[in-house]
């Protein structure tokens, strides 16, 4: 009896345990870029303009919306879709920076990402130099 009732008492602990190491999606949508951050390096300061994607999944529990996207420069232009990104789904958001409306050197622009998300709003970062 005693050696069932610890069997027993091992296979709940092993169960809790284990549920445990679920991760739980959190409540509501919440973004998950594969990175924040975009260093384009040097670039010629005569091209119109560079590009580069940020890439993210709803790893929240509900659709995600993007309702604004806000850029620190006029220099600085975001195409991304209006569409509702389910859970689990993917979805990118595309900046392009207009090397040569602005002087040489190096710049770093901030994109503010607002949604309905958990975190209610995201920073992606631009950067580089722009080189005469």
């Amino acid at each position: 009896m005693k050696k069932l009732l610890l069997v027993g008492l091992l296979l709940v602990f092993a169960g809790a345990r284990a549920r445990a190491q679920v991760e739980e999606k959190p409540a509501g949508p919440r973004f998950n870029f594969e990175s924040t951050e975009y260093d384009f390096g040097n670039i010629d300061h005569d091209l119109p303009k560079v590009e580069c994607k940020f890439t993210f999944t709803n790893d929240g529990s509900a659709p995600l919306v993007i309702t604004k996207v806000l850029t620190s420069c006029s220099c600085v232009k975001t195409r991304y879709d209006k569409k509702p990104i389910l859970p689990g789904g993917r979805g990118e958001i595309v900046v392009a920076y207009e090397v040569n409306k602005k002087e040489s050197g190096v710049f770093y622009k901030v994109i503010e990402v607002y949604s309905n998300s958990v975190d209610k709003r995201n920073n992606l970062i631009v950067k580089g130099n722009a080189i005469e």
